[in-house]
């Protein structure tokens, strides 16, 4: 049988005139800024990057540096909504490569699911595909933060993995603008 066809989720956030482009993707390119504000990561550990590892896949090109890779251990519910005694630790080695203007990170989670996520900070407008950005008081800076992830998984999971990933992508990257811009709406030291 075939591999299935990728899907693709489109994510984005405004980033706010207060807060310079230059700023996200020096907090994407430190990479944990972008592990941490995920709700389902339990935890998190650096590990080894293993031979092969880059080289064998395409995603990862040529303009990239710095390559690092963890293991992210999150929080699956086996019985949603029921509380956390009805959820699984999942161990989910990622990949992360920077780039000019972003970040790219594979992550290889149990059940032959396969994320290739790309992070860019990008000018409003550029990015025309994925859901209508939603614009708050105050975000009106130029730039916004785009997450475009192609997923490979089964067809029986992908409904569960497509409505997961898309709350918890958008989760983090309004939490990780927030957490830059800081509590007082000033870019934070």
């Amino acid at each position: 049988m075939p591999p299935p066809e990728p899907f693709t989720v489109i994510t984005r956030v405004p980033i706010p005139a207060s807060l310079p482009p230059d700023a996200v993707i020096a907090a994407l390119k430190s990479y944990e800024p972008l592990i941490k504000p995920n709700p389902y990561v339990d935890r998190y550990d650096r590990r080894t990057v293993e031979p092969g590892e880059v080289e064998n896949d395409p995603f990862f090109r040529a303009d990239g540096q710095n390559v690092q890779a963890f293991v992210v251990y999150d929080r699956v519910p086996i019985i949603p909504g029921v509380g956390s005694w009805a959820t699984k630790e999942v161990a989910i080695p990622c990949v992360f490569q920077s780039f000019d203007h972003g970040v790219r990170c594979r992550a290889h989670a149990q059940g032959g699911v396969t994320v290739r996520s790309r992070y860019e900070v990008r000018r409003r407008g550029e990015m025309t595909d994925g859901p209508e950005l939603a614009v708050e008081p105050g975000d009106d800076g130029e730039y916004e933060l785009v997450d475009i992830s192609s997923i490979e998984c089964s067809a029986l999971v992908k409904p569960f993995v497509k409505m997961r990933l898309s709350s918890a992508h958008q989760a983090l990257l309004e939490q990780l603008i927030k957490n830059l811009v800081g509590p007082d709406g000033g870019q934070e030291k």
